[in-house]
Protein backbone atom coordinates (compact mmCIF):
# COMPACT_ATOMS: atom_id res chain seq x y z
CA UNK A 1 0.00 0.00 0.00
CA UNK A 2 1.42 3.64 -0.96
CA UNK A 3 1.43 6.06 1.74
CA UNK A 4 3.27 8.74 0.63
CA UNK A 5 0.21 11.15 -0.46
CA UNK A 6 -1.50 10.74 3.16
CA UNK A 7 1.94 11.12 4.16
CA UNK A 8 2.51 14.33 2.57
CA UNK A 9 -0.84 16.06 3.60
CA UNK A 10 0.44 14.99 7.07
CA UNK A 11 3.43 16.71 6.79
CA UNK A 12 1.83 19.93 5.19
CA UNK A 13 -0.36 20.28 8.15
CA UNK A 14 2.39 19.57 10.68
CA UNK A 15 4.85 21.41 9.47
CA UNK A 16 3.45 24.65 7.77
CA UNK A 17 4.74 27.99 8.77
CA UNK A 18 5.45 31.74 7.60
CA UNK A 19 9.18 31.08 7.54
CA UNK A 20 8.58 29.00 3.74
CA UNK A 21 9.07 25.25 2.92
CA UNK A 22 9.63 22.60 4.45
CA UNK A 23 13.63 22.41 5.58
CA UNK A 24 14.22 26.23 4.30
CA UNK A 25 13.47 27.43 7.89
CA UNK A 26 16.71 25.81 8.97
CA UNK A 27 18.94 27.62 6.63
CA UNK A 28 17.76 30.96 7.98
CA UNK A 29 17.91 30.25 11.76
CA UNK A 30 20.05 32.63 13.88
CA UNK A 31 23.05 31.22 15.21
CA UNK A 32 23.88 33.34 17.72
CA UNK A 33 21.92 34.75 21.05
CA UNK A 34 23.82 38.57 20.23
CA UNK A 35 22.18 38.79 16.53
CA UNK A 36 18.69 37.73 17.30
CA UNK A 37 18.66 39.90 20.37
CA UNK A 38 19.47 43.12 17.95
CA UNK A 39 16.81 41.81 15.20
CA UNK A 40 19.51 39.98 12.96
CA UNK A 41 20.65 43.37 11.64
CA UNK A 42 24.41 42.39 11.58
CA UNK A 43 25.79 42.37 8.06
CA UNK A 44 27.34 45.51 9.27
CA UNK A 45 28.43 44.25 12.17
CA UNK A 46 32.21 42.65 12.64
CA UNK A 47 31.06 40.05 15.42
CA UNK A 48 33.59 37.44 14.67
CA UNK A 49 32.05 33.96 15.18
CA UNK A 50 28.21 35.30 15.60
CA UNK A 51 28.33 36.42 12.09
CA UNK A 52 28.13 33.46 10.93
CA UNK A 53 24.38 33.14 9.92
CA UNK A 54 24.22 36.71 8.42
CA UNK A 55 27.82 37.70 7.02
CA UNK A 56 30.60 35.78 6.54
CA UNK A 57 33.06 38.69 6.59
CA UNK A 58 32.23 39.48 9.96
CA UNK A 59 34.61 36.44 10.64
CA UNK A 60 37.83 38.47 10.20
CA UNK A 61 37.15 40.51 13.45
CA UNK A 62 37.76 37.12 15.16
CA UNK A 63 41.23 38.02 17.27
CA UNK A 64 41.41 34.86 19.58
CA UNK A 65 40.30 31.11 19.01
CA UNK A 66 36.52 30.88 20.09
CA UNK A 67 33.77 28.47 20.48
CA UNK A 68 30.73 29.18 20.87
CA UNK A 69 27.15 27.49 21.60
CA UNK A 70 23.31 28.23 20.54
CA UNK A 71 20.20 26.73 22.07
CA UNK A 72 16.97 27.72 20.75
CA UNK A 73 13.44 26.60 22.22
CA UNK A 74 10.99 26.89 19.92
CA UNK A 75 7.03 28.51 19.77
CA UNK A 76 6.00 24.58 19.84
CA UNK A 77 7.80 21.50 20.91
CA UNK A 78 10.94 22.18 18.64
CA UNK A 79 14.47 22.65 19.22
CA UNK A 80 17.42 24.53 17.24
CA UNK A 81 21.28 24.19 18.39
CA UNK A 82 24.42 24.98 17.07
CA UNK A 83 28.03 24.39 17.90
CA UNK A 84 30.62 26.31 16.41
CA UNK A 85 34.84 27.03 16.13
CA UNK A 86 36.30 30.08 14.71
CA UNK A 87 40.49 29.77 14.44
CA UNK A 88 42.67 33.34 13.46
CA UNK A 89 44.81 32.16 11.27
CA UNK A 90 47.99 34.48 9.87
CA UNK A 91 45.53 34.57 6.42
CA UNK A 92 42.28 35.48 7.82
CA UNK A 93 40.05 33.31 10.04
CA UNK A 94 38.65 29.89 9.80
CA UNK A 95 35.44 28.91 11.18
CA UNK A 96 33.73 25.29 11.37
CA UNK A 97 29.83 24.73 12.74
CA UNK A 98 27.36 22.03 13.03
CA UNK A 99 23.57 22.69 13.65
CA UNK A 100 20.41 20.89 13.92
CA UNK A 101 16.96 21.42 14.00
CA UNK A 102 14.13 18.94 15.68
CA UNK A 103 10.45 19.41 14.92
CA UNK A 104 9.22 17.54 17.99
CA UNK A 105 6.81 14.70 17.20
CA UNK A 106 3.66 14.35 15.18
CA UNK A 107 1.02 11.22 14.69
CA UNK A 108 0.80 10.27 10.95
CA UNK A 109 -2.65 8.97 10.59
CA UNK A 110 -2.31 6.02 7.95
CA UNK A 111 -5.03 4.12 5.42
CA UNK A 112 -6.46 1.11 7.03
CA UNK A 113 -6.71 2.74 10.77
CA UNK A 114 -2.94 2.69 11.70
CA UNK A 115 -1.25 5.84 13.53
CA UNK A 116 2.39 6.21 14.00
CA UNK A 117 4.29 8.52 16.19
CA UNK A 118 7.48 10.27 14.59
CA UNK A 119 9.85 13.24 14.30
CA UNK A 120 8.36 15.81 12.69
CA UNK A 121 11.28 17.20 10.81
CA UNK A 122 14.98 16.10 11.50
CA UNK A 123 17.85 18.80 9.89
CA UNK A 124 21.54 18.80 10.29
CA UNK A 125 23.79 21.91 8.64
CA UNK A 126 27.49 21.60 8.45
CA UNK A 127 29.20 25.17 8.18
CA UNK A 128 32.75 25.67 6.83
CA UNK A 129 33.46 29.35 6.49
CA UNK A 130 36.69 31.75 6.18
CA UNK A 131 36.64 35.52 6.63
CA UNK A 132 39.74 37.84 5.66
CA UNK A 133 40.53 41.24 6.87
CA UNK A 134 42.41 43.40 3.96
CA UNK A 135 43.68 46.93 3.71
CA UNK A 136 41.26 49.92 3.75
CA UNK A 137 39.22 48.85 6.28
CA UNK A 138 37.60 46.37 3.66
CA UNK A 139 36.84 42.16 5.17
CA UNK A 140 35.45 39.50 2.85
CA UNK A 141 34.08 36.22 3.34
CA UNK A 142 32.67 33.15 2.39
CA UNK A 143 30.68 29.64 4.05
CA UNK A 144 29.92 26.87 2.54
CA UNK A 145 27.28 24.73 3.71
CA UNK A 146 26.07 21.19 3.46
CA UNK A 147 22.76 19.99 4.69
CA UNK A 148 20.60 16.95 5.83
CA UNK A 149 16.74 17.27 6.22
CA UNK A 150 14.70 14.43 7.02
CA UNK A 151 10.59 14.56 6.83
CA UNK A 152 8.68 11.92 9.36
CA UNK A 153 12.08 9.85 9.47
CA UNK A 154 10.21 8.67 5.45
CA UNK A 155 11.45 11.54 3.22
CA UNK A 156 14.91 13.17 2.85
CA UNK A 157 16.94 15.92 0.59
CA UNK A 158 20.54 16.64 1.08
CA UNK A 159 22.30 19.21 -0.50
CA UNK A 160 24.77 22.02 -0.68
CA UNK A 161 24.34 26.03 -0.08
CA UNK A 162 26.74 28.81 -0.05
CA UNK A 163 26.88 32.38 1.49
CA UNK A 164 29.08 35.40 0.60
CA UNK A 165 29.52 38.54 2.43
CA UNK A 166 31.98 42.29 2.16
CA UNK A 167 32.01 44.72 5.25
CA UNK A 168 33.62 48.17 5.47
CA UNK A 169 35.24 50.02 7.60
CA UNK A 170 34.62 53.80 6.67
CA UNK A 171 36.91 56.80 7.32
CA UNK A 172 33.97 57.99 9.08
CA UNK A 173 34.35 57.26 12.64
CA UNK A 174 32.35 54.34 14.19
CA UNK A 175 30.51 53.88 10.40
CA UNK A 176 30.27 50.51 8.92
CA UNK A 177 28.71 49.17 6.03
CA UNK A 178 27.92 45.62 5.01
CA UNK A 179 26.24 43.62 2.48
CA UNK A 180 25.65 39.68 2.15
CA UNK A 181 24.26 36.71 -0.36
CA UNK A 182 22.89 33.70 1.90
CA UNK A 183 21.60 30.48 0.43
CA UNK A 184 22.85 30.36 -3.10
CA UNK A 185 22.73 27.02 -4.80
CA UNK A 186 20.62 24.34 -6.06
CA UNK A 187 16.68 24.03 -4.69
CA UNK A 188 15.68 21.45 -1.95
CA UNK A 189 14.36 18.02 -3.50
CA UNK A 190 12.60 15.92 -1.91
CA UNK A 191 11.48 12.74 -4.04
CA UNK A 192 9.80 14.14 -7.23
CA UNK A 193 9.35 17.75 -5.94
CA UNK A 194 11.96 20.36 -5.69
CA UNK A 195 11.48 24.13 -3.42
CA UNK A 196 14.19 26.87 -4.03
CA UNK A 197 16.67 27.60 -1.14
CA UNK A 198 15.38 30.90 0.49
CA UNK A 199 18.02 32.54 -1.38
CA UNK A 200 18.44 35.89 0.78
CA UNK A 201 20.37 39.50 0.08
CA UNK A 202 21.24 42.14 2.17
CA UNK A 203 22.57 45.56 3.17
CA UNK A 204 22.99 47.70 6.19
CA UNK A 205 25.25 49.62 7.89
CA UNK A 206 26.21 50.22 11.67
CA UNK A 207 27.58 52.86 14.11
CA UNK A 208 29.77 52.37 17.14
CA UNK A 209 30.97 54.50 20.01
CA UNK A 210 32.82 54.46 22.90
CA UNK A 211 33.37 56.53 25.91
CA UNK A 212 36.38 58.15 25.15
CA UNK A 213 37.08 58.35 29.18
CA UNK A 214 37.01 55.66 31.47
CA UNK A 215 35.00 56.59 34.90
CA UNK A 216 36.03 55.29 38.19
CA UNK A 217 32.85 53.34 39.81
CA UNK A 218 33.73 51.28 43.47
CA UNK A 219 37.37 50.80 42.51
CA UNK A 220 36.18 49.62 38.89
CA UNK A 221 37.36 51.63 35.36
CA UNK A 222 34.33 51.69 33.26
CA UNK A 223 33.96 51.99 29.67
CA UNK A 224 31.05 52.75 28.00
CA UNK A 225 29.86 51.19 24.33
CA UNK A 226 26.80 51.70 22.08
CA UNK A 227 25.86 49.94 19.02
CA UNK A 228 23.35 50.67 16.09
CA UNK A 229 22.51 49.18 13.30
CA UNK A 230 19.97 49.42 10.49
CA UNK A 231 19.80 46.79 7.47
CA UNK A 232 17.34 45.58 4.40
CA UNK A 233 17.12 42.31 3.57
CA UNK A 234 14.85 40.46 0.84
CA UNK A 235 14.30 36.75 0.56
CA UNK A 236 13.07 35.41 -2.49
CA UNK A 237 9.17 35.17 -3.06
CA UNK A 238 8.70 37.45 0.10
CA UNK A 239 8.71 41.06 0.72
CA UNK A 240 11.55 43.37 1.42
CA UNK A 241 11.89 43.19 5.57
CA UNK A 242 13.55 46.33 7.25
CA UNK A 243 15.72 45.76 10.78
CA UNK A 244 16.45 47.86 13.80
CA UNK A 245 19.07 46.91 16.00
CA UNK A 246 21.33 48.71 19.36
CA UNK A 247 23.45 47.25 21.87
CA UNK A 248 24.69 49.50 25.44
CA UNK A 249 27.18 47.95 26.68
CA UNK A 250 29.49 48.41 29.98
CA UNK A 251 32.74 47.35 30.97
CA UNK A 252 33.95 46.92 34.14
CA UNK A 253 37.83 46.71 33.66
CA UNK A 254 39.51 44.61 31.49
CA UNK A 255 37.23 41.21 31.86
CA UNK A 256 33.67 41.86 32.86
CA UNK A 257 31.23 43.61 30.57
CA UNK A 258 27.51 43.93 30.54
CA UNK A 259 25.16 44.45 27.54
CA UNK A 260 21.60 45.13 27.21
CA UNK A 261 20.42 44.80 23.66
CA UNK A 262 17.11 45.23 21.71
CA UNK A 263 15.51 45.06 17.94
CA UNK A 264 12.86 46.00 15.85
CA UNK A 265 11.39 44.00 12.11
CA UNK A 266 9.61 46.54 10.23
CA UNK A 267 6.82 44.93 7.50
CA UNK A 268 7.28 42.02 9.04
CA UNK A 269 4.21 39.80 10.34
CA UNK A 270 6.06 36.65 11.74
CA UNK A 271 8.66 38.26 14.23
CA UNK A 272 8.89 41.82 15.41
CA UNK A 273 10.59 42.84 18.54
CA UNK A 274 13.81 41.37 20.08
CA UNK A 275 15.29 41.58 24.04
CA UNK A 276 18.39 40.82 25.21
CA UNK A 277 21.34 40.76 27.64
CA UNK A 278 24.87 39.74 27.30
CA UNK A 279 27.31 38.99 30.01
CA UNK A 280 31.50 38.26 29.59
CA UNK A 281 33.66 37.56 32.64
CA UNK A 282 37.35 36.67 31.47
CA UNK A 283 37.29 34.14 29.07
CA UNK A 284 33.74 33.32 29.00
CA UNK A 285 30.10 34.69 27.78
CA UNK A 286 26.66 34.33 28.30
CA UNK A 287 23.63 35.34 26.24
CA UNK A 288 20.12 35.28 26.37
CA UNK A 289 17.48 36.78 23.49
CA UNK A 290 13.38 36.82 23.14
CA UNK A 291 12.01 37.21 20.10
CA UNK A 292 8.75 37.78 19.96
CA UNK A 293 6.47 36.04 17.12
CA UNK A 294 2.88 37.57 17.78
CA UNK A 295 0.54 35.20 17.75
CA UNK A 296 3.21 32.19 17.71
CA UNK A 297 4.17 33.26 21.16
CA UNK A 298 7.92 33.84 21.84
CA UNK A 299 11.18 31.67 21.01
CA UNK A 300 14.16 31.70 23.57
CA UNK A 301 17.84 31.64 22.39
CA UNK A 302 20.37 30.84 25.13
CA UNK A 303 24.02 31.09 24.01
CA UNK A 304 27.44 30.28 25.50
CA UNK A 305 31.23 31.17 24.64
CA UNK A 306 35.10 30.54 25.33
CA UNK A 307 37.53 33.00 23.98
CA UNK A 308 41.09 31.12 24.18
Amino acid sequence: MNHRPLLAVGLTLALAAPAGAAGSPTLRRSLSARSAAMADAYAAVSGGLSSLSTNPAGLAAARRPQLDTTFTSGVLDDSFGFLGWAQPLPLGTAAAGLSYYDAGKVDLHFTGGRTETRTAQLDFVGHLAWGLALPGGLALGATGKYYRFELAQEARAAGFAGDAGAQWRTPVSGLSLGAAVQNLGPGVKFEQDSDPLPLTTSGGASWSWKSAEAKEVESYLTVTRFLASAEAMKTIDEAVIGALGSELAMDFGAETSIALRAGWRLNSDYARLTLGVGMREGRFTLDYAMADKRALGQTHHVGFGVRF
